[in-house]
């Protein structure tokens, strides 16, 4: 079970740094990577209460990624790599990093106290 949820962790993180967010693309790759990456820290930060709040978030996750993913591949080859560039760019970026950590502790706080209540209940 503690795999599980770490794995869905590691997903999410790494969804943040190499795939796309909701709202909607705009067809601009730099601001579409950075609404991207806050969807995404906004996502992490939800509470999760129940195993099915877990699957509920990985289905969310799954859907942004499509959308952006569709968005830039029927713009094209070009399109699409400059969006990846740009995702990757963020990396570098200490606000959005910050984002990310204080979006990782709130999440794994959810994870930990989500296993703990799960225990007690077997």
């Amino acid at each position: 079970m503690k795999i599980k949820f770490l794995s869905i962790a590691f997903a999410l993180v790494v969804a943040v740094l190499f795939t796309a967010c909701s709202k909607g693309p705009s067809g601009d790759p730099k601001a579409d990577a950075k609404q991207c990456a806050q969807e995404m820290v906004d996502l992490m930060k939800k509470d999760l209460k129940t195993l099915d709040d877990v699957k509920s978030l990985e289905t969310e996750v799954e859907a942004l990624q499509k959308k952006y993913e569709d968005f830039y591949k029927e713009k094209g080859e070009d399109q699409l790599k400059e969006f990846q560039k740009a995702v990757e760019d963020l990396e570098n970026d200490p606000e959005i990093k910050k984002q990310v950590e204080d979006a990782q502790k709130v999440m794994m706080e959810n994870v930990t106290k989500l296993m703990g209540e799960e225990s007690k209940s077997e």
